[in-house]
């Protein structure tokens, strides 16, 4: 028995990318445990009560839940701990945005100590978890001699600051209040999963700048692996190039509607277009005060969350997606939207998916440059089918079989 190696657990109290990453390892035979706060299996406690709900509850209950499953996890190796993560999660599509937030640190901490004794029940080699959930999880796996990889979403939090700052400067009406910016509690928090990782994983050149820039306490170098994410292949199949687009240009947000994703710049940009030139639908949590988004209402489409698979055909109806995005991890979104055969306009705040040379990929995260992209794009409806074309050529390299092969490489590293 000694000479068995010992696998990976794998825990995230919420989503993000940490399904395939607990897929890739499974499929590999290197999956010890997925921990997480909800999974759902429709005949384990609490689910299995769902259909005794009644009808308008039930259908709105299970819509929800449908954001938190998947069909090749094996159930036997879920371990599902939900603690405050429900009424984080109730709070947040309440509208409590700062209740939610607090909820959320309480609901990392809290989910630490079921996953500390898993490591002792379920022994592991190395554990993989997630920036701002994984410091408790870390310390007591130090303490034992197991390896810690941590997989950093996003860029730095002091770099985050900055430009969050700077957005509110120059556009103070679209902030809810003055912009929400990491505490120095919370700053702390991520240098020290920073200290104690053995690997830090990002997804992007852009989140790697971030760490290494010596805004914050220093991280070396040598701990920093891109590893990009990948696109779920059950939701997101890959589809036909586009052809033969005709105006209106159907465009198409998606992800939290805030100005750290530049929100405003897409609002602002689109008060100039003619209405017969473009559609703009944002499907998202809108997180601008309801005041400023009044006066665009009327040029925009909005759809509140939907689950992962109507995005899909959200996508599909769509032309081209609009990610001018000042801070990010990568943008998962963009992959899907590849898959998808949409042109993409994009920031460089993020995992570039155009060449260096596209005339869609933003220069610079400005109201102008977004408007130079839209109007590339509405006057030369040629750009969308090459941008397609290219995409789904490329797109494989972000797939789950080659997530899975970067995933394995990590593996075996530990």
């Amino acid at each position: 028995m000694d000479n068995v190696k010992l696998p990976i657990g794998v825990f995230h109290p919420g989503t993000q990318h940490s399904w395939q990453t607990a897929r890739a390892l499974q499929e590999i035979d290197d999956l010890g445990w997925y921990a997480t706060a909800i999974f759902w299996a429709k005949d384990r406690l609490p689910y299995n009560l769902i259909p005794w709900l009644p009808t308008g509850i039930r259908e709105r209950v299970t819509a929800e839940l449908r954001r938190f499953h998947h069909p090749m996890l094996d159930l036997e190796r879920v371990e599902t701990f939900a603690g405050t993560e429900w009424a984080m999660r109730l709070s947040a599509r309440l509208g409590f945005r700062r209740l939610a937030r607090r909820l959320q640190l309480a609901s990392n901490r809290a989910f630490a100590r079921p996953v500390e004794r898993l490591i002792d029940k379920k022994p592991v080699r190395a554990v993989w978890g997630y920036d701002q959930s994984s410091l408790e999880v870390f310390r007591a796996a130090r303490n034992c001699g197991v390896k810690t990889i941590l997989d950093r979403t996003i860029g730095h939090p002091i770099v985050h600051n900055r430009i969050l700052s700077e957005i509110y400067n120059d556009y103070p009406e679209f902030f809810t209040s003055a912009p929400h910016l990491m505490s120095r509690q919370f700053i702390e928090r991520a240098e020290e999963e920073h200290s104690l990782a053995d690997t830090i994983l990002v997804g992007s050149q852009f989140c790697s700048d971030t760490l290494t820039s010596g805004e914050g306490a220093p991280v070396d170098p040598r701990k920093v692996r891109i590893l990009p994410y990948c696109y779920d292949e059950i939701f997101f199949p890959i589809k036909r190039p586009r052809s033969r687009f005709r105006h209106p240009i159907r465009f198409l947000f998606t992800g939290l509607a805030g100005p750290r994703k530049g929100i405003h710049l897409i609002l602002k940009v689109f008060e100039r277009i003619p209405e017969t030139a473009a559609t703009l639908t944002i499907v998202g949590d809108l997180q601008i005060p309801r005041d400023t988004f009044a006066k665009y209402s009327d040029r925009v489409t909005v759809r509140h969350t939907v689950p992962r698979p109507d995005v899909a055909a959200l996508m599909e109806s769509a032309d081209c997606l609009l990610f001018p995005s000042y801070f990010e991890g990568a943008g998962i979104v963009l992959y899907e939207a590849m898959a998808s055969g949409l042109s993409i306009i994009q920031s460089k705040h993020a995992d570039v998916v155009l060449s260096d040379n596209s005339e869609l990929l933003m220069t610079d995260v400005t109201e102008e440059e977004l408007h130079r992209c839209v109007l590339a794009v509405i006057d030369r409806p040629e750009l969308l089918e090459q941008q397609s074309l290219a995409g789904l050529a490329s797109v494989r390299k972000f797939s789950y079989r080659a997530y899975r092969e970067r995933v394995a490489e990590v593996a075996r590293l530990v």
